[in-house]
């Protein structure tokens, strides 16, 4: 009768372990996944502080106006400097503020298309100081 009893748990039994196995195999890729998400997202994210960058094209003087206008309707952004000379910028990312590179840039290259004549604002070697 014990015998019996073992026996039609085995079936539960082989079930719940490949359930629990099967469980576990999709926490650590769900893991794998996030934590590859936010490694990105963190490589992105622009902390409080002060950066440069390198601006690709600067073509012309409206250039660096267009650059700075774009960037101070940031709120999250202050004191944004552009030399035109040198295509480089300087720009502080507010306390308790935080905002992306991406966002950033998103703006930049739609104020490059509008400004035309070969402007390209594309930021390179951003770099906190």
């Amino acid at each position: 009768m014990v015998r019996d009893k073992t026996i039609s748990r085995l079936p539960l039994l082989v079930f719940a372990g490949a359930a629990l196995v099967l469980l576990g195999f999709g926490i650590v890729f769900a893991q794998h996944q996030h934590s590859s998400g936010a490694d990105m997202q963190s490589k992105d994210m622009l902390m409080p502080g002060t950066y440069t960058a390198k601006v690709k094209a600067i073509v012309c003087g409206e250039c660096v106006a267009v650059i700075q206008k774009t960037l101070q309707n940031f709120k999250e952004l202050e004191a944004v400097t552009v030399d035109k000379k040198s295509s480089t910028m300087q720009f502080s990312v507010k306390k308790d503020k935080m905002t992306t590179l991406s966002e950033l840039q998103r703006a930049l290259d739609t104020a490059a298309k509008r400004m035309g004549m070969g402007a390209d604002y594309t930021l390179s070697n951003v770099k906190p100081k």
